[in-house]
């Protein structure tokens, strides 16, 4: 093999992948209780953007969360933004620093559900791969 040449996956790794990917849309969808509204990639992206911005000590404004859902009218972004406050997602708190200034952060509910997805679909996918990437190293 050249050199900067990637070795090709083999399909039965792929296969693999293709299942730890469906296991994780599955349980993202058990995880909200199989409400079709929450099954797709806007909350998807809205959700895990807010959770992985609160862990970083760094919260959303309602207009960054708005834009994290990349698609939809500002109009129909902020209608998913107040449903997930509705159902007790998403928190919205003022700075108070700058009073003006409206957070968008994971209720302790959306945090404890984001981490068991992420912690339950992390050790799947990892179990899937790691022999994979252990015969990878060994060359």
């Amino acid at each position: 093999m050249a050199e900067g040449e990637e070795k090709t996956v083999p399909e039965e790794c792929l296969i693999q992948w293709m299942g730890a990917l469906e296991a994780y849309a599955r349980d993202w969808d058990k995880v909200f209780d199989g409400h079709p509204h929450y099954f797709t990639q806007e909350y998807w992206y809205l959700f895990v953007g807010v959770v992985t911005s609160a862990w970083q000590g760094r919260p959303l404004t309602i207009n960054a969360a708005c834009q994290m859902m990349k698609t939809g009218s500002a109009r129909t972004r902020e209608d998913r933004l107040k449903k997930a406050v509705q159902d007790g997602y998403l928190l919205k708190e003022r700075s108070e620093s700058d009073r003006r200034t409206t957070y968008v952060l994971p209720s302790p509910m959306l945090e404890d559900l984001i981490r068991g997805h992420l912690e339950r679909t992390y050790r799947q996918t990892a179990e899937a791969f790691v022999p994979y990437l252990r015969d990878l190293a060994a060359g």
